[in-house]
């Protein structure tokens, strides 16, 4: 009976222990053999693949970008309506080509006095064909410049924009100084050794001596005066209002008017007025020019020549238009500009080019 019991527990024992598994950690050892490797009863996970990664396509060479001109602002003037190299002319925005003022082309000197308000006025340079340069005239005063554009002539772009010069800044700008301020002097500090400087009291002056009383007579009074005697009252002269009426009104003078002469009447062909002219400083025929009278001719306005159309706005006062018809060529006209008023024309006077004399006068 107990060896069959023995011999149960020690089957019992032995599925027990083989039932169990008996796990060994092993410690790594300093400066030693790496440990081997542990198997366990699991196969570890399997690494999943990854999928397929493109590459990035590659990026584009950088080229450098051109900043955009500006394109807000034209020229849009045709070449064939521009002045030539070296000169100028009045354009007027907005107006067809044809409309257009002339000269096509003339000198830029005295240009601006012609020149209308909210106009242009186109300069080519002789130095840079490739330019143009238009002043802006303002829009409400004739012949103020207010700023400068500068155009490229191929592509009508705007290139810069400049302000006018002014011709009366002549002189540098005073520049204004600081102005120094007054630093007292430091104090001198003196030496430790030296014994303070010893301060003598002020003296005062004495008093000045004092005088005895003087014994002065005694003041006399002025007598008194007798009572004031009854004035009997002031008679006005004769022609005047006694004092308390108004005095009559007197009527001022008549004055008589200013004696009026009569006007001088114009010189008849006979007359004293001359024209005084030398004959290669005429206009051509059907042009006119600006002449000074009593100015030296190689002082005379320029240019000898041009186109009559607002030609009476350039001139000064009491300045002559000379104008040449080119129907009758042995006469000229000269039209006679106010003394005080520029540009206004009061008497035209008509000579005759070989006598120098006058043939008639007309009104404008």
């Amino acid at each position: 009976m107990r060896t069959g019991t023995t011999v149960l527990t020690l089957s019992g024992l032995l599925l027990l222990a083989a039932c169990t598994r008996t796990v060994v950690v092993q410690q790594p050892v300093p400066n030693g053999p790496p440990p081997p490797e542990r198997r366990g009863s699991r196969p570890p996970p399997r690494a999943l693949p990854e999928p397929d990664r493109q590459p990035p396509p590659p990026s584009p060479p950088t080229q450098p970008v051109e900043p955009p001109r500006s394109t807000a602002v034209t020229l849009g003037i045709p070449p064939g309506h521009l002045p030539d190299p070296g000169q100028c002319r009045v354009w007027i925005p907005g107006v067809p080509p044809g409309r257009q003022p002339r000269p096509r082309s003339r000198p830029c000197a005295g240009i601006e006095a012609v020149a209308p308000a909210g106009s242009w006025i186109v300069y080519r340079p002789g130095e840079d064909r490739r330019v143009v340069h238009v002043r802006l005239v303002d829009e409400r005063r004739p012949g103020i410049v207010t700023r400068v554009r500068i155009f490229d002539l191929l592509s009508d772009h705007l290139i810069r924009e400049e302000q006018p010069a002014d011709p009366r800044q002549n002189n540098p700008p005073v520049v204004e100084r600081p102005r120094e301020q007054y630093r007292p002097p430091p104090p001198q500090q003196q030496p430790l050794d030296q014994p303070p400087p010893v301060v003598k009291p002020r003296e005062e002056p004495p008093p000045p001596p004092q005088r005895p009383p003087e014994n002065k007579p005694p003041e006399q009074r002025p007598p008194p005066l007798p009572p004031p005697e009854i004035m009997p009252p002031v008679q006005p002269p004769p022609g005047q209002p006694p004092p308390g009426q108004r005095p009559p009104e007197q009527r001022p003078p008549e004055q008589r008017p200013p004696e009026q002469r009569p006007p001088e009447p114009p010189p008849g062909p006979s007359g004293t007025v001359t024209l005084n002219v030398p004959p290669g400083h005429l206009p051509e025929p059907g042009e006119c020019r600006v002449w000074i009278p009593g100015t030296p001719p190689g002082r005379q306005p320029r240019p000898k020549s041009r186109p009559c159309e607002g030609i009476a706005a350039a001139a000064p006062a009491g300045s002559w238009i000379l104008y040449r018809p080119s129907q009758d060529r042995t006469v000229v006209h000269v039209r006679v500009v106010d003394e005080r008023r520029a540009g206004l024309v009061i008497r035209v006077r008509i000579f005759d080019i070989a006598t120098n004399r006058l043939l008639r006068e007309e009104n404008p």
